[in-house]
């Protein structure tokens, strides 16, 4: 019986960590003093986070992500007109993922009734799979 219930609670903490490599809440950093950032449950293989801002620009910083990742997904709430989502990363590539209404292949941005999600993966994904700092712009405040 004890087996059992230590089999099934690894099972629960794998399957609620979205990831079974490495600590989801750790991969992922806010840069910037205004950006609040949590994690969310996601399936496995899959990384969700919610992302606050104040000044309208989320600065994160990724660590390596694991080799079985295959989709970032980031809430965005109260943003209002995403401009764009940059990328540098720690082995020197740097990318424009998002601008205005289009994206590479693999970034894809769906608007929800309060903010969007930013949808990571494919072969964007393995862009950023290196780590380093993703920017998301959201319209100017100033």
């Amino acid at each position: 019986m004890r087996a059992l219930i230590r089999t099934m609670s690894w099972l629960l903490v794998f399957g609620l960590a979205g990831c079974a490599t490495g600590t989801p809440q750790n991969l992922l950093q806010p840069d910037r003093a205004d950006t609040h950032l949590g994690w969310q449950p996601a399936p496995e293989n899959q990384l969700a986070y919610s992302v606050a801002t104040a000044s309208g620009i989320a600065r994160l910083v990724l660590d390596r992500l694991p080799d079985n990742l295959n989709r970032v997904s980031l809430e965005l709430p109260g943003m209002q007109r995403v401009e764009g989502v940059q990328w540098r990363g720690d082995d020197g590539d740097k990318a424009m993922l998002f601008s205005g209404g289009s994206g590479e292949p693999g970034v894809r941005l769906e608007e929800r009734r309060r903010g969007f999600i930013l949808h990571i993966e494919g072969a964007a994904l393995d862009r950023i799979r290196v780590g380093g700092l993703l920017t998301v712009v959201d319209f100017y405040r100033g």
